[in-house]
Protein backbone atom coordinates (compact mmCIF):
# COMPACT_ATOMS: atom_id res chain seq x y z
CA UNK A 1 0.00 0.00 0.00
CA UNK A 2 2.74 1.97 0.53
CA UNK A 3 4.56 1.91 -2.64
CA UNK A 4 0.93 2.73 -4.47
CA UNK A 5 0.33 6.15 -2.50
CA UNK A 6 4.16 6.99 -3.04
CA UNK A 7 3.38 6.12 -6.98
CA UNK A 8 0.38 8.39 -6.77
CA UNK A 9 1.80 11.26 -5.03
CA UNK A 10 4.06 11.68 -7.73
CA UNK A 11 2.01 10.61 -10.98
CA UNK A 12 -1.29 12.47 -9.89
CA UNK A 13 0.57 15.63 -9.92
CA UNK A 14 2.79 14.73 -13.19
CA UNK A 15 -1.00 13.63 -15.01
CA UNK A 16 -2.24 17.18 -14.00
CA UNK A 17 1.22 18.98 -15.65
CA UNK A 18 0.73 16.84 -18.50
CA UNK A 19 -2.94 17.96 -18.84
CA UNK A 20 -1.88 21.90 -18.08
CA UNK A 21 0.99 22.21 -20.43
CA UNK A 22 -0.66 19.99 -23.34
CA UNK A 23 1.36 21.38 -26.48
CA UNK A 24 4.15 18.41 -27.85
CA UNK A 25 4.77 17.56 -24.34
CA UNK A 26 1.55 15.91 -23.66
CA UNK A 27 1.14 14.30 -27.30
CA UNK A 28 4.73 12.74 -26.81
CA UNK A 29 3.60 11.49 -23.32
CA UNK A 30 0.53 10.09 -25.05
CA UNK A 31 2.28 8.33 -27.77
CA UNK A 32 4.73 6.96 -25.31
CA UNK A 33 2.12 5.41 -22.76
CA UNK A 34 0.28 4.09 -25.82
CA UNK A 35 3.50 2.53 -26.97
CA UNK A 36 3.95 1.02 -23.72
CA UNK A 37 0.57 -0.30 -22.98
CA UNK A 38 -0.04 -1.86 -26.66
CA UNK A 39 3.64 -3.55 -26.08
CA UNK A 40 2.04 -4.71 -22.48
CA UNK A 41 -1.11 -6.38 -24.29
CA UNK A 42 1.01 -8.02 -27.21
CA UNK A 43 3.00 -9.24 -24.68
CA UNK A 44 0.28 -10.97 -22.95
CA UNK A 45 -1.52 -12.05 -25.65
CA UNK A 46 2.03 -13.89 -26.85
CA UNK A 47 1.96 -15.37 -23.43
CA UNK A 48 -1.04 -17.16 -23.85
CA UNK A 49 0.70 -18.56 -27.99
CA UNK A 50 -0.84 -16.20 -30.39
CA UNK A 51 2.04 -15.11 -32.98
CA UNK A 52 0.52 -11.41 -33.58
CA UNK A 53 1.57 -9.14 -36.08
CA UNK A 54 2.73 -5.64 -33.67
CA UNK A 55 3.49 -3.07 -36.44
CA UNK A 56 0.48 -1.93 -37.46
CA UNK A 57 -0.05 -0.33 -33.84
CA UNK A 58 3.37 0.25 -33.51
CA UNK A 59 3.49 2.34 -36.76
CA UNK A 60 0.19 3.99 -36.33
CA UNK A 61 0.60 5.16 -32.82
CA UNK A 62 4.09 6.66 -33.87
CA UNK A 63 2.36 8.77 -36.47
CA UNK A 64 -0.36 9.83 -34.29
CA UNK A 65 2.56 12.86 -33.10
CA UNK A 66 3.31 14.59 -36.55
CA UNK A 67 -0.33 14.19 -37.93
CA UNK A 68 -1.39 15.96 -34.68
CA UNK A 69 1.61 18.74 -34.17
CA UNK A 70 2.31 19.34 -37.79
CA UNK A 71 -0.69 18.57 -39.91
CA UNK A 72 -3.27 19.56 -37.83
CA UNK A 73 -5.15 16.41 -37.98
CA UNK A 74 -5.88 13.42 -36.53
CA UNK A 75 -8.69 10.79 -37.52
CA UNK A 76 -8.51 7.90 -35.05
CA UNK A 77 -10.38 6.10 -37.55
CA UNK A 78 -8.36 6.49 -40.78
CA UNK A 79 -5.41 5.52 -38.48
CA UNK A 80 -6.98 2.34 -36.59
CA UNK A 81 -8.31 1.35 -40.60
CA UNK A 82 -4.06 2.00 -41.42
CA UNK A 83 -3.03 0.09 -38.20
CA UNK A 84 -5.66 -3.33 -39.34
CA UNK A 85 -4.38 -3.05 -42.65
CA UNK A 86 -0.80 -3.57 -41.69
CA UNK A 87 -1.49 -5.90 -38.84
CA UNK A 88 -3.56 -8.07 -41.47
CA UNK A 89 -0.65 -8.06 -44.04
CA UNK A 90 1.96 -9.00 -41.61
CA UNK A 91 -0.55 -11.60 -40.02
CA UNK A 92 -1.15 -13.31 -43.89
CA UNK A 93 1.95 -13.43 -45.22
CA UNK A 94 3.52 -14.83 -41.95
CA UNK A 95 4.30 -19.01 -42.41
CA UNK A 96 1.32 -20.36 -40.89
CA UNK A 97 -1.78 -17.27 -40.57
CA UNK A 98 -4.42 -18.69 -38.40
CA UNK A 99 -7.39 -16.55 -37.57
CA UNK A 100 -6.81 -16.51 -33.98
CA UNK A 101 -3.74 -15.10 -34.71
CA UNK A 102 -5.50 -12.35 -36.85
CA UNK A 103 -8.04 -11.76 -34.00
CA UNK A 104 -5.91 -11.22 -31.54
CA UNK A 105 -3.46 -8.58 -33.88
CA UNK A 106 -6.81 -6.58 -33.65
CA UNK A 107 -7.50 -6.73 -30.40
CA UNK A 108 -4.66 -4.05 -28.94
CA UNK A 109 -5.80 -1.60 -31.67
CA UNK A 110 -9.61 -1.72 -30.36
CA UNK A 111 -8.69 -2.00 -26.58
CA UNK A 112 -5.36 0.54 -27.12
CA UNK A 113 -4.32 2.30 -29.85
CA UNK A 114 -8.04 3.52 -30.75
CA UNK A 115 -9.06 5.36 -27.13
CA UNK A 116 -5.43 6.74 -26.85
CA UNK A 117 -5.93 8.29 -30.05
CA UNK A 118 -9.13 9.83 -29.31
CA UNK A 119 -7.59 11.25 -26.31
CA UNK A 120 -4.62 12.75 -28.49
CA UNK A 121 -7.31 14.23 -30.57
CA UNK A 122 -9.23 15.68 -28.10
CA UNK A 123 -6.29 17.27 -26.45
CA UNK A 124 -6.02 20.48 -28.29
CA UNK A 125 -9.76 20.46 -29.70
CA UNK A 126 -12.24 22.76 -28.82
CA UNK A 127 -16.22 21.27 -29.58
CA UNK A 128 -18.63 23.91 -29.83
CA UNK A 129 -17.88 25.93 -26.34
CA UNK A 130 -16.57 22.81 -24.63
CA UNK A 131 -12.33 23.00 -24.79
CA UNK A 132 -11.39 18.83 -24.87
CA UNK A 133 -8.97 18.96 -22.49
CA UNK A 134 -12.23 19.73 -19.64
CA UNK A 135 -13.73 16.36 -20.99
CA UNK A 136 -10.84 14.48 -21.16
CA UNK A 137 -10.02 15.96 -16.97
CA UNK A 138 -13.55 14.65 -16.93
CA UNK A 139 -13.06 11.02 -17.73
CA UNK A 140 -10.07 10.76 -15.73
CA UNK A 141 -12.22 11.95 -12.62
CA UNK A 142 -15.32 9.50 -13.54
CA UNK A 143 -13.44 6.73 -14.48
CA UNK A 144 -10.62 6.79 -10.82
CA UNK A 145 -13.77 8.27 -8.83
CA UNK A 146 -15.89 4.99 -9.56
CA UNK A 147 -12.77 3.17 -9.17
CA UNK A 148 -12.53 4.29 -5.36
CA UNK A 149 -15.97 3.91 -4.95
CA UNK A 150 -16.38 0.63 -6.65
CA UNK A 151 -13.09 -0.67 -4.12
CA UNK A 152 -14.68 1.06 -0.98
CA UNK A 153 -18.53 0.05 -1.26
CA UNK A 154 -17.50 -3.26 -2.58
CA UNK A 155 -15.15 -4.00 0.78
CA UNK A 156 -18.02 -2.33 2.95
CA UNK A 157 -21.21 -3.73 1.53
CA UNK A 158 -19.85 -6.07 -0.96
CA UNK A 159 -22.52 -9.60 -0.90
CA UNK A 160 -23.35 -10.67 -4.27
CA UNK A 161 -20.27 -11.21 -6.88
CA UNK A 162 -20.56 -9.28 -9.83
CA UNK A 163 -18.06 -11.48 -12.33
CA UNK A 164 -16.42 -14.17 -10.17
CA UNK A 165 -14.31 -16.05 -12.91
CA UNK A 166 -12.73 -12.98 -13.71
CA UNK A 167 -12.63 -11.20 -10.84
CA UNK A 168 -13.54 -12.72 -7.29
CA UNK A 169 -13.26 -9.68 -5.47
CA UNK A 170 -15.78 -7.75 -7.42
CA UNK A 171 -19.44 -7.48 -6.06
CA UNK A 172 -22.35 -6.15 -7.50
CA UNK A 173 -22.81 -3.99 -4.70
CA UNK A 174 -19.30 -2.39 -5.60
CA UNK A 175 -20.40 -1.94 -9.21
CA UNK A 176 -23.42 0.12 -7.69
CA UNK A 177 -20.98 2.21 -5.92
CA UNK A 178 -19.14 2.79 -8.73
CA UNK A 179 -21.85 3.79 -10.87
CA UNK A 180 -22.76 6.62 -7.87
CA UNK A 181 -19.21 7.58 -7.55
CA UNK A 182 -18.27 8.49 -11.05
CA UNK A 183 -21.47 10.35 -11.48
CA UNK A 184 -20.49 12.21 -7.99
CA UNK A 185 -17.22 12.32 -9.51
CA UNK A 186 -18.26 14.19 -13.03
CA UNK A 187 -20.35 16.66 -11.62
CA UNK A 188 -17.96 17.49 -9.38
CA UNK A 189 -15.14 18.18 -12.10
CA UNK A 190 -17.57 19.72 -13.70
CA UNK A 191 -18.65 22.20 -10.45
CA UNK A 192 -14.61 22.80 -10.27
CA UNK A 193 -13.99 24.12 -14.12
CA UNK A 194 -17.14 26.08 -14.18
CA UNK A 195 -17.39 28.00 -10.68
CA UNK A 196 -13.40 28.19 -10.27
CA UNK A 197 -12.09 27.81 -13.65
CA UNK A 198 -15.07 29.62 -15.21
CA UNK A 199 -14.70 27.61 -18.18
CA UNK A 200 -17.66 26.10 -20.42
CA UNK A 201 -18.44 22.56 -19.55
CA UNK A 202 -21.56 20.02 -20.16
CA UNK A 203 -24.65 20.89 -19.04
CA UNK A 204 -26.03 19.50 -15.50
CA UNK A 205 -28.07 16.59 -17.01
CA UNK A 206 -25.49 15.95 -19.67
CA UNK A 207 -22.94 15.95 -16.84
CA UNK A 208 -24.56 12.94 -15.28
CA UNK A 209 -25.04 11.20 -18.36
CA UNK A 210 -21.70 11.36 -19.24
CA UNK A 211 -21.03 9.94 -15.05
CA UNK A 212 -23.35 7.24 -15.85
CA UNK A 213 -22.19 5.59 -19.28
CA UNK A 214 -18.29 6.04 -18.56
CA UNK A 215 -18.72 5.02 -15.15
CA UNK A 216 -20.07 2.01 -16.65
CA UNK A 217 -17.77 2.01 -19.73
CA UNK A 218 -14.85 1.98 -16.90
CA UNK A 219 -15.67 -0.82 -15.18
CA UNK A 220 -16.24 -2.62 -18.29
CA UNK A 221 -12.61 -1.89 -19.66
CA UNK A 222 -11.80 -2.89 -16.40
CA UNK A 223 -13.29 -6.07 -16.21
CA UNK A 224 -11.72 -6.58 -19.70
CA UNK A 225 -8.43 -5.74 -18.82
CA UNK A 226 -8.40 -8.30 -16.39
CA UNK A 227 -10.18 -11.10 -18.47
CA UNK A 228 -7.30 -10.74 -20.73
CA UNK A 229 -4.61 -11.23 -17.48
CA UNK A 230 -6.77 -13.98 -16.40
CA UNK A 231 -6.55 -15.80 -19.92
CA UNK A 232 -2.88 -15.22 -20.36
CA UNK A 233 -2.05 -16.50 -16.95
CA UNK A 234 -0.09 -13.09 -15.90
CA UNK A 235 -0.80 -11.01 -13.26
CA UNK A 236 0.06 -7.50 -13.98
CA UNK A 237 0.16 -6.30 -17.33
CA UNK A 238 4.17 -4.65 -16.58
CA UNK A 239 5.73 -2.88 -14.03
CA UNK A 240 5.18 0.99 -14.70
CA UNK A 241 4.37 2.12 -11.79
CA UNK A 242 5.26 0.59 -9.09
CA UNK A 243 2.54 -1.24 -6.65
CA UNK A 244 -0.10 -0.11 -9.29
CA UNK A 245 1.47 -2.20 -12.57
CA UNK A 246 1.46 -1.52 -16.02
CA UNK A 247 -0.14 0.98 -18.46
CA UNK A 248 -2.79 -0.78 -18.69
CA UNK A 249 -3.15 -2.07 -15.32
CA UNK A 250 -3.25 1.69 -14.42
CA UNK A 251 -5.54 3.12 -17.07
CA UNK A 252 -8.20 0.16 -18.43
CA UNK A 253 -10.76 1.90 -17.22
CA UNK A 254 -9.55 5.32 -18.11
CA UNK A 255 -9.34 4.49 -21.99
CA UNK A 256 -13.21 3.13 -21.80
CA UNK A 257 -14.14 6.38 -20.66
CA UNK A 258 -12.46 7.93 -23.33
CA UNK A 259 -14.45 6.31 -25.97
CA UNK A 260 -17.51 8.22 -24.21
CA UNK A 261 -16.33 11.31 -24.12
CA UNK A 262 -14.94 11.22 -27.60
CA UNK A 263 -18.54 9.64 -28.40
CA UNK A 264 -20.06 12.87 -26.54
CA UNK A 265 -17.78 15.06 -28.94
CA UNK A 266 -19.17 13.65 -31.93
CA UNK A 267 -22.79 14.87 -30.49
CA UNK A 268 -21.48 18.16 -29.95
Amino acid sequence: MKTRLITAAIGIPFLIFVLVVRGWFAEAVIVVLTLIALDEVYKALAHRGYSVCRWGGYVATVLMWPLSRFMGVLDPLLLLVAAMGISMTGVLLNGHPTFPDAAASLYPLLTCFLPMSMFMMMLNATYGVVPGIALITMAFAIAYACDAAAYFGGRTFGRHKLCPQISPKKTVEGALFGLLGGTLGGLACRWVFVCIFRMPMPGVPAAILLGVLGSLAGQIGDLTASLLKRYSGIKDYGKVFPGHGGVMDRFDSVIFTLIVMYCYTLVL
